[in-house]
């Protein structure tokens, strides 16, 4: 077990974030290390790899869920075995352990050893994404989000995490978030590459708007997308078990489990989540949100964007 007491991904040294550019994408320098970017270059996917690749707080962990319980045909049992993020884990980022003893190798060594089909999470955007994973037609699984609710989301996650930069207020994040220098830099070009490829065979672009609709239908359009069918029993369970509220409650697929976690992995305990003065790595789930954050001025300027920004493209969202 490489994770062990006290979870991962701790502060920056000091606390303070530093933040380096790769390829003209910010990154935080403590968690997506430059050494990682580089041998990301030449990593080698796998034929039969499904990556779940977002924007941050576009629905990655709920995707990532729905994956994860598909290619392994509706076994809740199985799935419920082991946390969501070592099912799935996060390509580009690096684990830590609270244990100095341990030698914890970067994620994508650990990936390598993983047994096929893997599933693999990552915010990298396109031109960032190694390689091998276009050249070897490995699945794709993308979601874009409402810019509006992801940047409430993405901004309420950075509070949360330290190993992000934090913000004196929401009107300053929301500065950064238009001008494109939050992490992982613009989310138009993030959202306009994998766009580009909706028609390729092994890319499926979702929009999380359209899972909130229809989770059934979404569950469906995953299973049809990775090659698998199933009777209405098993789409039902797996649609309950990916809902919100189950997953916020189930220990094996909330985040926080690990983020804050105070026992060991193997005695994981919903006592153990989410201290009172954190922000909940699953907050609300919801659409529409940004309405409760938006000035009139900030809605203008987000509507300008947005129409500036994806205007020809085609991509569109209920605003």
């Amino acid at each position: 077990m490489f994770l062990q007491s006290g979870g991962f991904r701790p502060p920056a040294p000091n606390g303070k974030v530093k933040i380096y550019e790769c390829e003209g994408v910010p990154l935080a320098e403590h968690c997506m290390q430059p050494s990682t970017m580089e041998a990301l270059k030449t990593w080698q996917a796998r034929q039969d790899d499904v990556f779940v690749v977002t924007y941050p707080k576009a629905g990655t962990t709920w995707t990532q869920e729905i994956v994860s319980a598909v290619i392994r045909k509706g076994d809740l049992e199985q799935v419920n075995k082991t946390h969501t993020y070592l099912r799935n884990p996060f390509l580009e980022a690096t684990i830590f352990s609270s244990t100095k003893d341990i030698d914890v190798p970067p994620t994508h060594e650990i990936i390598d050893k993983m047994k096929s089909p893997r599933t693999i999470k990552s915010h990298l955007p396109g031109h960032l994404l190694p390689p091998d994973v276009m050249e070897k037609k490995s699945r794709i699984v993308y979601v874009a989000r409402n810019p509006k609710d992801l940047a409430v989301s993405y901004y309420y996650f950075s509070m949360g995490n330290p190993t992000l930069p934090q913000y004196d207020t929401w009107n300053d994040f929301f500065d950064d978030f238009c001008a494109g220098k939050t992490v992982y830099g613009p989310w138009w070009n993030h959202y306009l590459y994998y766009w580009k490829l909706r028609h390729e065979p092994n890319v499926l672009f979702l929009k999380f708007e359209n899972m909130k609709k229809d989770l059934k239908g979404t569950v469906e359009r995953i299973g049809h997308f990775l090659e698998y069918t199933f009777s209405d029993d098993v789409l039902d369970r797996i649609v309950s078990h990916c809902t919100f509220e189950n997953m916020k409650a189930n220990p094996m697929t909330n985040p926080d489990t690990l983020r804050f976690m105070k026992t060991n992995v193997e005695s994981i305990d919903n006592n153990n989540i989410i201290p009172k003065d954190s922000h909940p790595f699953m907050r609300k789930g919801k659409v529409g949100d940004w309405k409760s954050h938006f000035t009139v001025s900030q809605n203008e300027a987000m509507d300008a964007l947005i129409r500036e920004k994806l205007a020809g493209s085609g991509l569109v969202f209920e605003c």
